[in-house]
């Protein structure tokens, strides 16, 4: 079999499945953005912002509050709540002079998945 201009010897029984399917070409081009679900999961392992959208998914917070909540200073946070807020997984909408952080529907569903993910893992 030729894939990108390479021979690629798999086994009889694989490449019967493969022809099934359309061909490698059709099983790669039927991948998600990937890009973007690499982007979400760097946005997810870190433990503060994790701190972060778990507080959010219990509570609605200003900065100061997220910042204790994560042990960091107000500029480290407000760097953490820019990644999330790039993810769509929180959003600020302000209040006299604070910005009140909540979580998007984007977020709810994630934490939702990854307390299913927690759950399985017990």
């Amino acid at each position: 079999m030729k894939y990108c201009n390479i021979d690629v010897e798999i086994p009889p029984e694989i490449e019967k499945e493969l022809e099934k399917k359309g061909g490698l070409e059709v099983i790669e081009k039927s991948m998600p953005n990937l890009k973007k679900i690499e982007e979400m999961i760097k946005a997810l392992s870190d433990e503060k912002r994790l701190k972060i959208l778990y507080g959010l998914y219990r509570q609605r917070m200003c900065v100061c509050m997220l910042a204790k909540l994560s042990a960091c200073s107000y500029s480290k946070c407000s760097y953490h709540i820019s990644i999330l807020k790039e993810m769509d997984l929180i959003d600020g909408k302000p209040l006299g002079n604070y910005i009140i952080y909540s979580l998007t529907p984007l977020g709810k569903k994630i934490l939702r998945m990854i307390e299913k993910i927690e759950e399985m893992t017990k």
